[in-house]
């Protein structure tokens, strides 16, 4: 079986996100005799064609210029059209204005391959490009076979979502064994600079991520708060956070360093306020790791992921003290955390497993296929 993904982008040149989402369903469908190629665009001027450990062939497209965010090429549309005679199915991914122009515009040139769109996130930032968009992505996402949400949340809440007669969920989820064996080293390290038990935030520092009232909580409870990963915001919340001896900017880590700072922290906290924060594969990782979560309630997978009072604790978004209290909560009470850490990795387990994901994918590529024949 021949999948073809559309995208924007893809490791090596992107790292995280969705690129690694489709990494993830590579590697495990690959053993079923699945094979799978990516269409991406690069900011080189070549075109060329990498392969990913797990087989995967991603076709990297020059890109002539963006247009609100969207990149545009002319080799990403001709090798679109090349790709389709190889593709059994087409895998897209939502939001991407350019895949629904192509596959929209192929229908009625050709009988189209099924196709399944997996729905990543609303457009939540720009809203007037959302709302010129909304009727092209209606009509897109009625016409593909299948759409699938990663969480129950987002389907409930959702306002495109919600206008989809059909849709299915298949959650998101990591895989324990490619992450690296903890270091001694880089643990040993890190715990002389920050000690242990301490709230650990990870990923990038964006707009959504609700950073600045996490700031704002270490600095009225005055509880030790590890703050990893890079961005455009980390100026200003270093700024804020000026003088608390108690906040710590680590930057950007690699996979080694992630797993020491995961192996000491206390609970993981992720405040993000916004819908852009669709799921969270931090908080896949935290789990992983045994870790109690603090999250905000925004109507998206974090809450799907972080059970409120069994796997953590999960608060009003933009509410400083709130998220103060429940950091309190956890700190001054050790058989909490011990307690929802194990919860935490149980439902890992449980849920979030990339065999658990590309078992549920694979199965919905054949039931696809057969419909076919």
């Amino acid at each position: 079986m021949n999948i073809l993904h559309l995208y924007k982008s893809a490791p090596p040149e992107e790292i995280g996100g969705v690129g690694a989402f489709i990494a993830n369903i590579s590697r495990g469908t690959v053993s079923a005799g699945v094979n799978h190629r990516v269409l991406v665009f690069t900011r080189n001027s070549a075109f060329r064609i990498e392969r990913w450990e797990c087989g995967a062939e991603i076709f990297f497209c020059p890109m002539l210029f963006q247009f609100a965010s969207m990149p545009v090429g002319l080799v990403y549309f001709k090798q679109f059209r090349k790709l389709l005679d190889w593709a059994d199915l087409l895998h897209l991914h939502y939001p991407f204005p350019i895949q629904d122009l192509l596959y929209l515009g192929g229908k009625l040139l050709r009988k189209m391959p099924p196709a399944i769109v997996t729905y990543h996130s609303d457009i939540v930032r720009q809203k007037k490009v959302g709302k010129l968009y909304a009727p092209l992505a209606l009509k897109f996402l009625r016409s593909v076979d299948s759409v699938v949400a990663t969480s129950p949340k987002y389907i409930h809440s959702s306002p495109v979502l919600k206008q989809l007669d059909t849709k299915t969920m298949i959650p998101l989820g990591i895989s324990e064994t490619l992450y690296p064996a903890l270091s001694e080293l880089r643990q040993q390290y890190f715990r002389s600079l920050y000690g242990e038990g301490f709230f650990l935030f990870l990923g990038a520092l964006r707009y959504y991520k609700g950073l600045g009232w996490l700031v704002d909580a270490a600095i009225q409870t005055g509880l030790p708060v590890v703050i990893a990963g890079g961005g455009q915001l980390a100026a200003e919340l270093k700024e804020q956070a000026a003088g608390a001896g108690n906040i710590h900017f680590v930057g950007q880590v690699d996979e080694d360093d992630k797993i020491a700072l995961l192996s000491l922290a206390g609970a993981f906290v992720f405040p993000s306020h916004l819908r852009s924060e669709a799921f969270g594969i931090s908080l896949l990782e935290a789990q992983m790791m045994h870790l109690p979560l603090i999250t905000c309630e925004i109507g998206t997978g974090t809450s799907y992921v972080n059970d409120h009072e069994v796997t953590g604790l999960v608060v009003p978004p933009t509410d400083a003290k709130a998220l103060g209290s429940a950091m309190q909560s956890l700190w001054d009470d050790p058989d909490m955390r011990e307690r929802m850490g194990q919860a935490s990795y149980e439902r890992f387990r449980l849920l979030f497993t990339a065999k658990r994901m590309s078992e549920s994918y694979l199965a919905l590529y054949h039931q696809l296929m057969a419909k076919t024949v």
